[in-house]
């Protein structure tokens, strides 16, 4: 029996399993290589896991109801307060612009999809939010308001990245389908073990993070990192109405000039700070400044329950489960075309019409010197055009050669106005056809010229 519980914990020990959810747990810099560089960096109150099997930081959004309220918490009890657990955990020193990998183990969430088939594809997603302005009791829902342009919910955070979960190579070394797969092409080895045969320890996955250029040097920059594995309604049958499901973790950085931040480290100064479960990584996701998500929405857009229908989106709307039952990709659909307008002619004036970029009207009628707004552009440019006006002779009165018998040639500038139809109904503006060559119009236009000496003049 004795045999029997010892191979049961060793195998516990090499090959961990799904008991527990994931968490942020450690932080690295990229370098433009696409390399981890510097020191470790830890969230708030880190605590690091023995043997991989236990859940010490997991921490669940919302707890013992369905959805989740305006009351619910973002960080866990011991991060809410901008301290380190223990000098063995330091906060992640990044330089202001650069990118920074928060790496999480995936639990089974990745390798054994089976297991939740009322999830998103790929895991769901995970939102970055980063301020300079954290609180103690900061709200989950009123992070989820901020958006990449800043202005969104109180304006004191901004959305900094949205990534998979699943970001495409991690796994856990259970020897699943997917595991097996993936060791092919990223095997993964602990730390201090020689880096040949068959991968001996975690891929980790990433959420991988631009910080702001705005980041001040010597100051701290809060970041929240927020998962979303909402259950989607009716997806495979279970759930019907949607289930809230969110883990949070809560850290900060420090911003410091890049020669600090990116100094390679001596190993035994590595060592320091490295986890239990350390691995041998050195390179980052091969596509850490380039990822995209399934899902790219609002995450109110996978809110199920009554609080969305008090959260006012940018753009209009609530949330109230933005892809029931699925796909996980939405993609609001193109809003109709504003109707064309008209106006009347302004009366003509001397002074020469503003500059505009739209295309000289020289291009249609020769020796026109007219500008007419683009039609391809019309939201952008003038419902009405200027027409120039001749205010004076351009040049000296006409006298007669000698030897002409008293023939005196007259040539006169015309001026030619074109007009178009008015719309008969409002009309989708087409895109815009590639820039060419406008054809000449056939038609030409007839005009009649009278002198005061009586002489009359026709042509074409």
């Amino acid at each position: 029996m004795p045999s029997i519980r010892n191979t049961l914990v060793a195998a516990l020990m090499a090959f961990p399993t799904a008991m527990g959810h994931s968490w942020g747990e450690q932080l690295r810099n990229i370098d433009d290589k696409g390399n981890y560089v510097g020191q470790y960096g830890y969230p708030r109150g880190f605590i690091d896991r023995p043997d991989g099997t236990d859940d010490p930081m997991s921490y669940q959004i919302p707890q013992g109801r369905a959805y989740i309220n305006k009351d619910d918490l973002l960080c866990p009890d011991d991060q809410r307060e901008q301290k380190q657990s223990a000098d063995k955990w330091p906060r992640l020193k990044a330089p202001p612009g650069g990118y920074v990998a928060i790496r999480y183990q995936e639990n089974g969430h990745v390798t054994r999809p089976e297991n939740n088939p009322e999830k998103p594809d790929k895991g769901g997603t995970i939102f970055v939010y980063g301020t300079k302005e954290p609180k103690g009791d900061e709200k989950l829902v009123d992070v989820l308001q901020w958006t990449k342009d800043g202005q969104g919910g109180d304006k004191r955070g901004v959305l900094l990245a949205m990534t998979d979960y699943d970001d495409g190579r991690c796994y856990l070394n259970n020897k699943t389908p997917v595991a097996s797969e993936r060791e092919k092409f990223s095997p993964a080895y602990a730390m201090g073990t020689p880096q040949s045969g068959p991968s001996n320890t975690v891929m980790y996955c990433e959420t991988d993070v631009k910080l702001p250029d705005t980041m001040e040097l010597s100051k701290t920059y809060t970041l929240y990192w927020v998962w979303q594995w909402a259950s989607i309604p009716g997806k495979a049958g279970k759930q019907p109405n949607g289930l809230d499901e969110y883990y949070t973790t809560c850290m900060d950085i420090d911003a410091a000039s890049p020669d600090v931040a990116m100094a390679a480290a001596a190993p035994e100064a590595m060592a320091k700070f490295q986890m239990q479960q350390q691995d041998a990584g050195t390179a980052a996701h091969p596509h850490w400044n380039s990822r995209t998500a399934l899902f790219t929405d609002s995450p109110f857009k996978r809110e199920y329950g009554p609080v969305t229908s008090e959260i006012p989106l940018l753009g209009g709307g609530s949330g109230s489960g933005g892809d029931a039952p699925f796909p996980t990709n939405s993609t609001p659909p193109a809003g109709p075309t504003a109707p064309v307008t008209t106006s009347a002619v302004p009366v003509p004036s001397a002074a020469p019409p503003a500059a505009s970029n739209s295309p000289p009207i020289s291009a249609i009628v020769p020796s026109a010197t007219a500008q007419l707004p683009s039609p391809s552009n019309s939201a952008a440019s003038s419902a009405t055009m200027e027409i120039p006006t001749l205010s004076g002779r351009p040049g000296a009165a006409p006298t007669p050669p000698a030897g002409d018998n008293g023939v005196v040639t007259v040539t006169d500038t015309v001026m030619v106005t074109v007009t178009a139809p008015a719309p008969t109904a409002p009309v989708a503006t087409p895109p815009a056809p590639p820039a060419v060559a406008p054809p000449a119009i056939t038609p030409r236009a007839v005009h009649s010229i009278y002198h005061r000496n009586g002489a009359k003049f026709r042509g074409l």
